[in-house]
């Protein structure tokens, strides 16, 4: 949007500077900021209104839009159906509804909760021209019928007020609602009263294309082809005073809709010839009455206008055809008699008298104390210097000469020394204790003149940044000029150099200003104090173009303004002081800026910008000429700026003025978009945001009205939004957003439950799995066992077996051809027999080798273990079986076996037990084997280490078990005995897969745990 800003200057000369505080304001001290047609402004604007948070809210030929002062939004209608084009009239209600009607449908719409809906019941019967609130709460619309209509909108329902009611039979203008509660109706035959609480009124008095307003006291005021009026007292009651100027308010009759003003000025709309406004001399209406135009030739948008309005900050708003115009008391004002502005800026020189010189193209004016400026009769063209001697003349250098001007003429003319030096422009000139002239010529040196003798003090440096610039009296009496990167003190008793700062930025000319003891230096680092051969520094906290100061003031009262290029700043002694301790230059200090007048920068070729006259006001040159200011009169703007949320938008969804929302789940995309709703200087209002749950800090947005946040994970957060105005003032309870982006499946509670779960049975299926690949390994050793054991036992049986047997059968037949009487035959009787117990005993070895003879039955082999084991003496053994039994593998069984064996044979050779328990336990994943005894125990120590030394049998035991894939525990009961239990897996140990169906662990109650648990 393209921002055409003027600083309106008079039509009307001005006549004195010495205002009090009760004259009137002239549109020339008014800032003027216009958006017109082509810069997506709508148009043509018919009404205006101020909305609750501060929405400049606009009914146009394109729709309405709410305005922020930077941004037009459009507020559509929500559908029903039917067409809702050009917005006829506007209403803001005391409880913050806005309330509009459509010309195309003749229907009304109410904008509450972010949305514009269309009000049920019947249209309007013609276009509605205004809307106005009674005291009551009911809403007034007036036609715009041939003859006065109005009605009237209360509990629901509509009622229609005509001349059958007491209004005129003739068109009516405008409708207001006095203090007293009563609506007044202005028609073109006369206007009409109906009071509070009765149904029907009255005519007042006779007029001629009458128009009502209402001033700030309450009085209502007609404007008619005879002039403009009051009608009341104040408060709309009783009879209007007496007014001194009654003689000359029936010369200025309207022509458009009237509006006062806070200050109780009057703004007319006009149809064809602008905007007019009408001041009372003593600002008040009984005063003499000035009448000022405002105009398309002076930069209005159209001098077609429609409707005025003043804001809450009081900005004056004028609706026309072309476009939206927004007036604004300016604090930096502009003077009519200074129209041609210097090429290179204004030379501005403040005298000892009080006056002002300022230096233009084509002319020298002097500004005595409040007085405005008058052009002084001499000829010149693009002065360089201004100075002031000590007699009080004014020395002007230009190209060639230096002019003496005293007593109203050109009292010398002095030829430069330096007329043939290259780039021999004259930057600055000052006269010193002694009287003499010095003048710093860029490329040509600084020189003097004494006695009118000029003489050299400071040759010219070889580079163009070192050539003598700026210059000021120094507090000893001499001189001090810029020479590239320092400063160059001259004069008596001689010539010494002091380093300039330039913040690490290239070398630049700076601004010199001197100030009793102190020498100040300042640019786009920030400013600099000389003080007794001290220097200290407060920076900028940027240092660019847009940083640098060329002018600096102190006034009386010790405060300092310094010229920026886009605003004012005045400093308190005590500011200034702060600023130089902390190395910073503030950024709360009072600062003047475009929407207090200054409507082009400081001149950037300036570097003696800003002055102050005698009478207190401040001169500043600019760009486009040079501007004046009261210090005493700043206006400031002490309303806190509205603050409003208008939408949220989530993935391509917008919530229009929310309060509370809960987004779907999966948002990612959000974008808040906010309104800092201060117009008098939108480029200097402040915003702060932060997203409580995300943000860690405040973010300033500059003068973006958005936050964007991405992928936030789901929770509860809270937006916040503070804002300060153009002066500082800030709005810290701000707007809020409460927001809650509900999680996915993927990010809520139940999700990592559930991947905890899948990891968990993961890890499950792979322990089976290793637990499967183990036992496969060794299942697999174990058929390879077996299988060597039965080649083994093939092997015995057809070799060795076979072969003994042969043996004993031919030692046999020997033995039967032997006589019975010979003792040989009974030694080889009992060798036979001996021999044929090795035989069957072979043949038991080959059976075992075999895995024969058990199948399986684990009980049954360990009821021999019992059988062969020798107690002594004899103690009861018993046997347990928990669960349904199961084959087990032949060669575990083999290995049980020889475990229990071992165990067994401990318990009778060491643990004097009286009694031994055998437990079996058949589990659908484990086979457990317990030995207890109540015997004397197992030592602590051989617990610990898992054998006793010089003894292998517990070893073995153990060595056995991890061979088939089992565990052994060995403990010592604390009550007595001792108790050694062995578990395998039901995959190596079985021969057989068991039933899913598990049965009870039997060992629990013994405070056992399967190697799984």
């Amino acid at each position: 949007m393209r921002l055409l800003r003027i600083v309106l200057f008079a039509l009307l000369a001005a006549s004195s500077h010495a205002a009090s505080a009760g004259e009137p304001r002239p549109l020339e001290r008014y800032v003027h900021q216009r958006w017109i047609e082509g810069s997506q402004t709508p148009v043509p604007i018919v009404a205006m209104a101020q909305g609750r948070y501060g929405f400049l809210w606009l009914a146009t030929g394109d729709g309405l839009f709410r305005f922020d002062g930077l941004r037009f939004e459009p507020i559509v209608p929500e559908p029903d159906g039917r067409r809702h084009e050009s917005p006829s009239a506007l209403l803001l209600t005391s409880k913050g509804e806005l309330w509009t009607s459509f010309e195309s449908s003749r229907r009304f719409a109410v904008y509450r909760d972010g949305a514009l809906r269309i009000l049920p019941g019947p249209p309007a019967p013609s276009r509605i021209a205004q809307m106005v609130e009674g005291a009551d709460g009911s809403i007034w619309a007036l036609t715009a019928n041939y003859n006065a209509e109005v009605l009237r909108y209360q509990d629901g329902n509509w009622r229609t007020y005509d001349a059958g009611d007491g209004l005129p039979k003739s068109n009516a203008a405008n409708i207001l609602i006095a203090r007293d509660g009563a609506l007044w109706v202005a028609c073109t035959t006369g206007v009409a009263r109906l009071a509070s609480g009765t149904d029907r009124f009255q005519i007042v008095l006779p007029a001629l294309s009458a128009k009502l307003a209402q001033d700030p006291a309450g009085r209502i005021w007609l404007f008619d082809a005879n002039g403009t009026r009051a009608i009341t007292g104040p408060g709309g009651r009783g009879e209007p005073p007496a007014s001194r100027s009654a003689r000359n308010a029936h010369d200025y009759p309207a022509r458009g809709m009237p509006l006062f003003d806070r200050a109780g000025n009057v703004w007319i709309a006009t149809r064809y010839d602008g905007v007019q406004r009408l001041a009372f001399a003593s600002g008040s209406p009984d005063g003499e009455i000035a009448v000022e135009s405002f105009t398309a030739r002076d930069g209005l948008s159209s001098d077609v206008t429609n409707q005025i309005v003043e804001d809450r900050e009081g900005n004056v708003w004028v609706g026309t055809q072309g476009g939206l115009d927004r007036f604004r008391p300016a604090t930096l004002v502009g003077e009519p008699g200074l129209s041609s502005p210097a090429a290179y800026g204004d030379k501005l020189l403040a005298a000892s008298d009080g006056s002002v010189y300022i230096g233009q193209a084509q002319k020298l004016y002097r500004v005595r104390p409040h007085e405005a400026p008058e052009a002084l009769p001499i000829d010149l063209t693009e002065p360089e210097s201004l100075c002031e001697a000590p007699d009080g003349a004014i020395w002007i250098g230009t190209r060639t000469q230096i002019l003496v001007w005293a007593n109203g003429r050109v009292q010398r003319r002095i030829e430069r020394p330096d007329r043939q030096a290259a780039h021999n422009v004259i930057y600055d000139c000052a006269f010193d204790a002694h009287g003499d002239f010095w003048i710093s010529a860029a490329g040509s040196g600084v020189h003097r003149l004494r006695h009118d003798e000029w003489t050299t003090q400071l040759e010219p440096g070889t580079r163009i940044d070192f050539y003598p610039t700026t210059m000021e009296r120094s507090p000893s009496g001499g001189v001090v000029v810029q020479a590239g990167d320092r400063l160059a003190w001259l004069g008596d008793p001689g010539r010494t150099y002091t380093p300039l700062d330039f913040g690490g930025g290239d070398i630049k000319v700076l601004t010199l200003y001197t100030a009793g003891r102190d020498v100040y230096t300042a640019g786009a680092f920030g400013l600099s104090r000389h003080r007794d051969g001290k220097v200290m520094t407060a920076r900028t906290a940027d240092a660019s173009p847009r940083s640098r100061i060329n002018g600096i003031v102190r006034t009386p009262e010790g405060d300092t303004w310094l010229a920026f290029p886009r605003s004012l700043m005045r400093l308190t002694p005590r500011e200034l002081d702060a600023a130089f301790e902390e190395g910073q230059l503030p950024d709360q200090a009072l600062s003047l800026g475009p929407g207090d007048g200054l409507g082009s920068r400081a001149h950037s070729h300036s570097q003696r910008s800003l002055v102050l006259g005698g009478d207190g006001r401040l001169w500043l040159a600019t760009e486009t000429g040079t501007l004046s200011m009261d210090p005493a009169r700043i206006l400031s703007n002490r309303v806190p700026p509205g603050i409003l949320i208008r939408s949220i938008e989530v993935d391509g969804r917008t919530y229009r003025d929310p309060r509370n929302v809960r987004l779907h789940t999966g948002a990612s995309k959000i974008q808040i978009d906010f309104a800092v709703l201060s117009f008098a200087d939108q480029q200097r209002v402040r915003a702060r945001y932060m997203l409580k749950g995300f943000d860690r800090e405040w973010v300033d947005p500059g003068l973006r009205r958005q936050a964007f946040y991405t992928n936030l994970p789901p929770g509860r957060y809270t937006f916040r939004v503070i804002a300060a105005n153009n002066d500082g003032v800030w709005n810290r309870t701000g707007a809020t957003l409460d927001f809650e982006i509900p999680p996915t499946f993927v990010q809520s509670i139940w999700f990592p439950i559930l991947c905890a779960g899948v990891a968990l049975v993961l890890l499950l299926a792979l322990y089976r799995l290793r637990i499967a690949q183990v036992a496969a390994r060794i299942r697999a050793r174990l058929e390879e066992r077996t299988e060597e054991r039965e080649r083994i036992a093939r092997e015995l049986h057809d070799t060795l077996l076979q072969g003994v047997q042969g043996l004993i059968l031919r030692f046999q037949a020997v033995a039967d051809r032997i006589a019975p009487d010979d003792t040989s035959k009974s030694q080889l009787d009992s060798a036979l027999a001996a021999a044929d117990e090795v035989v069957a005993d072979a043949r038991d070895r080959v059976r075992d080798l075999r895995g024969a003879g058990e199948e399986g039955d684990l009980s049954r082999v360990i009821e021999h273990l019992v059988d062969d084991t020798p107690f002594d003496p004899p103690i009861p053994v018993r046997i347990v079986i928990e669960g349904r039994q199961v084959p087990v593998h032949p060669l575990v069984v083999a290995e049980v076996s020889k475990i229990l064996r071992e165990a067994l044979l401990n318990v009778s050779h060491h643990a004097q037990a009286s009694s031994v328990e055998i437990g079996i336990g058949y589990d659908t994943r484990h086979l457990a084997v317990r030995v207890r005894d109540d015997g004397v125990g197992i030592p602590a120590h051989v617990v610990v280490n898992g054998h006793k030394e010089g003894h292998y049998g517990m070893l073995g035991m153990r060595e056995r078990a991890e061979k088939i894939g089992g565990k052994l525990t060995v403990a010592s009961i604390h009550h007595g005995g001792s108790e050694v239990t062995l578990t395998l897996p039901a995959r190596l140990a079985f021969a057989r897969r068991t039933s899913r169906k598990r049965a009870r662990a039997w060992w629990r109650p013994f405070g056992m745990r399967s190697a799984d648990e």
